[in-house]
């Protein structure tokens, strides 16, 4: 499950003052112990000056009180009478030692007049007392402005992403259609109302786009229906002259049979291209006759596809409630691309609530069985411009068929040794049996 840009931007501005804090409390730790250092390293350096004075002038007496020890050692003489901290240590020196439960600074330097070494010690035990009290102080005042740093990005990030939220509460509300409603821009940010406005610029290029769609729509129905009544007529004269032999009757009613197949073909691409269901069409049918019809109608046509169908069907009494002349429609793109595709025979079986068409050719291409694996995705099966092929165009109108039905489209084998299509049938009718109310 992906994560909400509210959670991110909360998450990134908190992480933002976490680190402003951090490395606020690092420079005020690094600026505290250098100013103690500072002022520690001055006041030992100026009392080593004042006691280097005490000694050249002959007035020097070792000193050592509640805070600060004074040792001089004579060149020559051994550092064993001194404390165990100023023992062995290298000249110049300036450092914190511990001893015990104290904490003192220690200087020493060597001096020419008197030829020596002096000792300073200090304890500055109250001091790292206090600093250490400081740095509790320092990490509590970081913890309370890390919760408030937690609560300000989590309002923070809800008061950014408001103006956001609200365009895609708009964007998402929005319903495809030839009208559809323009959303507000009335942002206080500029880059929202360029994005709103760009996205009514949107709609309204595809409201014009809807429009022209419809319109050509209605005028190819129209267009194409009337050269179909006209045939339909003189088919209807031709009839009624009964000056026909036989043979001739038997070419006008394949003729019939062609327009008519005709009209349901026009009268299906057009409800396709307007996207609408036309319930008033469905009727109970018998599968296996829709599925002999489609056979017969393509072996009368192409004489060379005679006897390459072979029908298995294990329930003869399928009733199912759908348009007829989309089955139809259907079934023929199916077959039609089996015996495009091998010379061998083409294999239809009905098995309960499935059918499936199965030819023993190379397969489908790899981009084909792809897109109509994409459920939901009808367009995504693409060509450039002038490389929309048969196969293509027939599987496009295979997969819409399936849509407007209800049906499930499902490819359930495609290699070398052949291409399986699977068709879920829904809608089926069950039979009443005798006697039943």
């Amino acid at each position: 499950m992906k994560s909400s840009l509210t959670a991110r931007l909360a998450r990134t501005l908190f992480f933002l003052i976490a680190a402003t804090v951090a490395s606020s409390m690092f420079i005020v730790e690094l600026f505290v112990n250098d100013v103690e250092d500072t002022i520690l390293g001055l006041e030992l350096k100026a009392e080593a000056e004042y006691f280097t004075e005490q000694l050249q002038q002959g007035r020097f007496q070792p000193i050592k009180t509640a805070q600060l020890e004074a040792v001089f050692l004579p060149e020559g003489e051994a550092d064993a009478v001194m404390p165990e901290y100023f023992q062995g240590l290298s000249l110049p020196f300036s450092q914190e030692i511990e001893v015990g439960q104290t904490t003192l600074l220690i200087y020493g330097e060597r001096l020419e007049v008197p030829y020596g070494k002096l000792f300073l010690a200090k304890d500055i035990t109250i001091m790292e007392n206090r600093e250490n009290l400081v740095l509790l102080a320092l990490v509590g005042v970081a913890g309370i402005m890390l919760l408030v740093g937690f609560f300000v990005a989590r309002v923070g990030a809800q008061y950014l992403v408001r103006p956001f939220k609200k365009l895609t509460r708009e964007v998402i509300n929005t319903i495809p259609g030839s009208s559809m409603q323009q959303i507000a821009t009335d942002y206080r940010d500029q880059e929202f109302c360029d994005i709103a406005e760009a996205f009514n610029r949107f709609l309204f290029a595809l409201e014009h786009h809807i429009e022209r769609e419809k319109s050509f729509v209605k005028l190819a129905s129209h267009e194409l229906r009337t050269p179909l009544a006209v045939m339909s007529g003189a088919l209807n004269v031709l009839e009624q002259r009964q000056s026909l032999s036989a043979a001739n009757q038997k070419t006008l009613a394949r003729i019939r049979r062609a327009m008519q197949t005709m009209r349901d073909d026009t009268e299906v691409l057009l409800e396709l291209a307007r996207s609408e269901a036309s319930e008033g069409d469905a009727r109970t049918i018998v599968l296996q006759e829709i599925v002999q019809n489609t056979i017969d109608d393509l072996e009368h046509g192409l004489p060379d596809h005679a006897g390459r169908i072979t029908v298995y069907n294990n329930s003869p009494g399928l009733r199912v409630k759908t348009h007829p002349a989309l089955v139809r429609m259907l079934l023929r793109n199916l077959l039609q691309n089996a015996l495009r595709h091998t010379h061998a025979e083409v294999e239809v079986r009905m098995i309960e609530n499935r059918i499936s068409v199965r030819d023993f050719g190379s397969g489908l291409p790899d981009k084909i069985t792809k897109h109509l694996s994409v459920v939901g995705a009808p367009s995504a099966i693409t060509s450039k411009a002038g490389e929309l092929s048969n196969t293509t165009f027939g599987l496009l109108i295979v997969r819409l068929v399936c849509e407007r039905l209800g049906w499930d489209l499902e490819i359930a084998q495609s290699d070398n040794e052949g291409t399986e299509f699977l068709i879920h049938v829904r809608n089926l009718v069950r039979s009443c049996q005798s006697g039943s109310p």
